[in-house]
């Protein structure tokens, strides 16, 4: 799975579920909310003026954002509920009571006891931080820098720029390695380079944590703030070489097949042949470079930037990994949460640990914790009723191929090869990782984590040179959330995600297919958007649109860049509608397709609390994106994230669809009912 084109993650996506006999909990998880719920609901205010609060609004008023959230919703009342189960399993694997049907349930369980040590942590987290500080004092050229940002690399620290494996966007049956543009602390390019009053805070802000932290870490005040600033100053000027979000969204800006060669070429002052063979991938010569600009900006540094300041670079980007791990004692702990607090999240208090430790059991030991989570909550016929309702959606994709005035017969028959050839995968693997080469600590935390990460990088640079995998995951089984991948033209639907509220056996039938049937729909148009088009059926980098077509279509996606340009994101803060432009044709046409199967196949329903069956399809998409953001949230999430904000993935399609307006009687001239002439239709 490639990192910069990356799989287009709904953050939504459901199915039915039906769990065996449940393991104890250690936590008491959050109960089930009903799929339909009423009291969600804020019968004060017009549907056809707002539906969001119309479907959301009593919720939100009975929900208030948890102190240690930055944003809170009903899909986080799931990873909440899930947390819990997970936890129950590490808490037993960590005590010793295991069961013989896990794998690597002592690997899992002394990770998760490693994680929770914070007395450990608190005596021997700075020693161990200090001793791989040490390995980088040897820093005295860009040889011996090279060979430590390597050694970073290997041990999954990024620093300076990314180098992994990438499927080849025009050969989809080989991997490749790639290197991307990288080497920043803060979340994008534009914190560094934007001088607006917040943005200039934010990098005050930062420098004073960087200071700060330097100095728990020992380095002498006067020291440590002169290392802060040529820090920060060499990070901006890695910025300011990077493509912006927008740009790398584009498959042909990202692809460079520069080859080993081009690498030298860009930046001769890199020792390249060294840093491949130091990395484990030595003679390697099949390479993409997703930004051309940003390796010329990296071998002008590598002359005049002095080796002291590469020196404190590494030691700080080492400090910050772990630090955001929680592997270093409580100081950096509470240091970094400030700034983070201040800055991004608006959170009022620390998460749990316990939380943190379980998702990064999962995030570094997935699929042995997986294993152990499918065997005790995804069970019954849950694969084989979320094949049949995916089958029910690409149905519909393929009637509404059939009636689309706008498109050729040529173009039309490679649109439907590509729905014929897209593979599904649900719940878990078919084979489960093997973690034998990962070795765990329980008395040090911060050498477990890094034998972790070092496992799954080597796992993944392993791949280059050979077939790709289609039977990988890019998520772990109890993962909340799924995806869609371009390359490999397939949907993945996690175990983690499939239960309410997103489906619910006792749930209405024309609720289910507005929560999960819009999910299936939403990943399955990905296929199909500004980004998946461009791949054939194969996941192969090609044009497959006759010229006519194609330019209809980036008109139609116009409009919906448009539209999202003009919704506000906080503040004074505006949505991007071209970074969000997927994720925004994904949810137009996942209702659209969801609301054509449901018509299809749902049988006569009755009015539930006064609602026909149209307006409950309605509120089953809406209900499932109840929630709320802190204000620092929502401005950063509006510069890097590509969904938009959760009253505007409702609102936003909603507003474009009669069958809505018609559900609802919502006359012209609605807040809810765009005019016909301004009315956004991609699929």
């Amino acid at each position: 799975m490639h990192r910069h084109l990356s799989p287009v993650i709904l953050l939504v996506a459901a199915a039915a579920c039906r769990t065996s006999a449940p393991a104890p909990s250690a936590a008491t998880a959050p109960a089930a909310p009903p799929t339909f719920d009423t009291a969600a609901l804020d019968r004060s205010v017009n549907p056809c003026d707002d539906f969001y609060r119309f479907a959301c609004g009593g919720w939100i008023a009975s929900n208030p954002i948890p102190a240690d959230q930055s944003s809170w919703g009903r899909f986080n009342e799931l990873i909440e509920r899930n947390l819990a189960s997970l936890r129950a399993v590490l808490e037993a694997d960590a005590a010793g009571r295991i069961d013989p049907g896990d794998r690597y349930p002592r690997k899992v369980g002394d990770f998760y006891a490693a994680c929770m040590d914070e007395a450990g942590i608190e005596a021997r987290g700075l020693a161990d931080l200090r001793a791989e500080w040490g390995k980088l004092e040897g820093i005295g050229d860009v040889a011996t820098l090279a060979a430590q940002v390597a050694r970073l690399h290997r041990e999954g620290v990024p620093a300076l720029f990314t180098f992994g494996s990438d499927q080849d966007f025009k050969d989809s049956t080989q991997v490749i390695g790639e290197v991307a543009q990288g080497g920043l602390t803060l979340p994008d390019r534009d914190y560094y380079l934007k001088d607006d009053p917040k943005t200039v805070s934010i990098r005050a802000a930062y420098q004073a944590y960087l200071e700060k932290a330097l100095s728990l870490a020992g380095v002498p005040a006067r020291e440590a703030a002169r290392e802060a600033k040529a820090i920060q100053d060499l990070e901006r000027a890695l910025a300011e070489s990077h493509w912006t979000r927008v740009e790398m969204r584009d498959p042909d800006h990202v692809y460079h097949r520069v080859e080993l060669s081009g690498l030298e070429k860009a930046a001769p002052r890199y020792p390249w042949k060294r840093y491949l063979a130091d990395v484990g991938r030595p003679g390697l010569t099949r390479i993409n470079a997703t930004t051309p600009q940003f390796l010329q900006r990296v071998d002008a540094l590598l002359e005049k930037t002095p080796v002291e300041t590469w020196r404190a670079y590494l030691r700080w980007h080492l400090l910050s990994a772990m630090a955001a791990s929680r592997a270093l004692p409580r100081a950096f702990v509470d240091a970094r949460f400030q700034f983070q607090s201040q800055s991004f999240t608006g959170a009022k208090e620390l998460e749990p640990r316990w939380k943190h430790c379980v998702r990064l059991a999962d995030h570094s030991l997935g699929e042995a914790l997986g294993q152990a989570y499918v065997r005790r909550h995804f069970g019954g016929d849950a694969r084989d009723r979320t094949r049949g309702l995916v089958a029910e959606i690409e149905s519909a994709m393929g009637k509404n191929l059939g009636g689309l005035g706008w498109m050729d017969e040529a173009t039309r028959g490679q649109a439907r090869h590509k729905l014929e050839r897209i593979f599904n995968k649900i719940g878990f693997p078919e084979k489960w990782r093997d973690y034998d080469a990962v070795a765990v600590d329980r008395g040090s935390f911060l050498r477990s984590l890094l034998s972790a990460q070092a496992f799954e990088v080597k796992r993944d640079l392993d791949k280059i040179g050979k077939p790709v995998d289609r039977a990988e995951w890019g998520m772990t089984p109890p993962t909340v959330n799924a995806y869609y991948n371009p390359q490999l033209n397939e949907m993945v639907f996690p175990a983690g995600i499939l239960q309410p509220p997103f489906y619910a056996r006792t749930a209405p039938d024309p609720v289910n297919y507005g929560g999960v049937g819009m999910v299936v729909g939403h990943e399955l148009t990905h296929g199909f958007d500004d980004e998946g088009r461009r791949f054939d059926a194969d996941g192969n980098l090609r044009d497959w649109w006759s010229p006519p077509v194609g330019k209809e279509f980036d008109a139609r996606a116009q409009c919906v860049v448009r539209q999202y340009d003009g919704y506000t994101a906080v503040d004074d803060v505006k949505l991007n509608g071209k970074l969000t432009l997927g994720e925004n044709i994904a949810d137009l046409g996942g209702i659209k397709l969801a609301f054509a199967a449901y018509r299809s196949a749902a049988g006569a329903s009755p009015p539930v609390a006064g609602f026909t069956a149209d307006q409950q399809f309605f509120l089953g998409v809406a209900q499932v994106w109840c929630g709320q953001r802190r204000p620092e949230r929502a401005r950063m999430l509006a510069v890097v994230d590509p969904h938009s904000p959760p009253e505007h993935r409702v609102n936003g399609p909603l507003s474009n669809l009669p069958e809505f307006a018609a559900a609802f009687q919502c006359p012209a001239g609605s807040r809810m009912v765009r005019p016909p002439e301004s009315r956004c239709q991609v699929w």
